[in-house]
């Protein structure tokens, strides 16, 4: 069962058609070299850690199975050090990975609130802020000039600014942070923010709330300003999933919270009244079943979609704004991954996605265990007809035994040319 293929909701391409495609893909040139890195959230020391995993992403691309780590960073070790010296505080819960646009920089944000900026080539840690509580999501802009964070526990939006060549990362409490819960209350009843996303002009922030509703946030505007906002009955609670395509924003709600347990559904944002106004048309769910929206990610002119509890990934067509397939990630080695977030390989060829594991650390409701799997790890599937579909190729193992069991929970990834 490892080589498993979509399931498609439309008729299969004639044999002449997929020979072509045979052809045509046989004849692509090859990538330059990438890594694949992700973060593993257990710990490493005392309440503190967590490890950065840094694959090369040809090698885990053609067989997943066998493919070694070239590198791990224990976030205990001198870089925990340097983030405590900077803060008076233990990083812990490496969640989320983004690279800059230039990829010559690196952004980890960790749950016991800190943001660190580190050099992508070097590994060599440049800024360690604390930005409060948590840290959920730390998102660099497209045009280099700030990393847009979610402190859920504090309720706060931070603009940090980056000035990534002079290595210097900074932000204001008094201009650089907004209040969410000075918008809180009736149709918007938790205002706590979950992952927060620009479009491509970089003047833009979606948040999602974990109440329900979205926040948009006019980032070049000091202070701060909510210019338009969708409520509870718009968009459900809890989204953390986000992708500009085709100048539309797709964005998820999911499970994992008391409020939604369990939920899965894709919204599509029209950006075109903006700043003015903003209206979201709802273009996939999956009520009543056993599904968590979670990552999502640009494959060509689809969006695919982690249905973390469902254990697929769904193929959302942009143009249409109809949901095309799904692409099965259960085999005899894993039957349940528990799939999390995405990143696509630089030729579009492969899509790297976190597979949680039995001991997710985040994200996981008590009763409903949305997010928990059984072999925690990196899966790789195959791209096909452009994203259309797609073929699971099986998947590395990422491993932290304490005491014979094992406490790995991968979960933020990032692909870097």
């Amino acid at each position: 069962m490892s080589d498993q293929r979509i399931t498609t909701l439309r008729n299969r391409p004639t044999s002449l058609a997929v020979a072509l495609v045979g052809l045509l893909g046989a004849a692509a040139p090859a990538v330059h070299a990438y890594e694949v890195w992700v973060t593993d959230q257990s710990d490493t020391g005392k309440e503190s850690g967590g490890y950065l995993h840094i694959y090369d992403g040809a090698k885990l691309a053609a067989d997943p199975s066998s493919a070694k780590l070239v590198q791990t960073i224990d976030f205990a070790g001198a870089i925990g050090t340097f983030c405590e010296e900077a803060t008076k505080k233990a990083v812990r819960r490496p969640h989320m990975v983004f690279f800059n646009a230039k990829q010559d920089h690196v952004i980890l944000s960790f749950l016991s609130g800190h943001v660190l900026f580190m050099d992508a080539a070097t590994k060599k840690p440049e800024a360690c802020l604390l930005v409060g509580k948590n840290a959920h999501a730390a998102w660099p802009t497209p045009n280099e000039n700030m990393a847009i964070t979610a402190n859920i526990a504090d309720k706060k939006f931070i603009r940090i600014w980056t000035d990534y060549a002079a290595r210097r990362y900074w932000f204001d409490p008094a201009k650089d942070v907004l209040d969410l819960t000075a918008v809180e209350g009736g149709e918007l009843p938790d205002t706590a923010p979950i992952c927060p996303i620009t479009e491509s002009s970089s003047r833009y922030a979606f948040v999602t709330l974990r109440g329900g509703g979205l926040l948009v946030i006019d980032v070049t505007a000091t202070p701060l300003k909510v210019v338009a906002t969708l409520n509870n009955h718009q968009i459900e609670p809890a989204g953390c999933g986000g992708i500009e395509s085709g100048g539309t924003m797709y964005i998820n709600s999911g499970g994992g919270w008391p409020v939604a347990p369990l939920s899965y559904y894709i919204y599509a944002l029209d950006l075109t009244n903006l700043p003015h106004s903003i209206s979201a048309k709802l273009v996939s769910h999956r009520e009543g079943r056993f599904a968590d929206s979670h990552g999502m990610a640009s494959v060509g002119r689809y969006v695919w979609s982690a249905d973390r509890a469902g254990n697929d990934i769904e193929i959302i067509d942009t143009f249409s704004n109809l949901s095309v397939g799904s692409i099965d990630l259960v085999t005899d080695a894993n039957r349940d991954p528990a799939p999390d977030l995405m990143d696509v390989s630089p030729d579009g060829r492969y899509v790297f996605v976190a597979l949680r594991g039995s001991s997710p650390l985040t994200g996981d409701h008590k009763d409903a265990h949305n997010a928990q799997g059984l072999v925690p790890g990196v899966g790789v599937i195959e791209v096909e007809q452009e994203g259309r579909s797609g073929r699971y190729k099986g998947q590395t193992t990422v491993s932290n035994l304490k005491d014979g069991k094992e406490t790995a929970d991968p979960h933020g990834i990032a692909v870097r040319k």
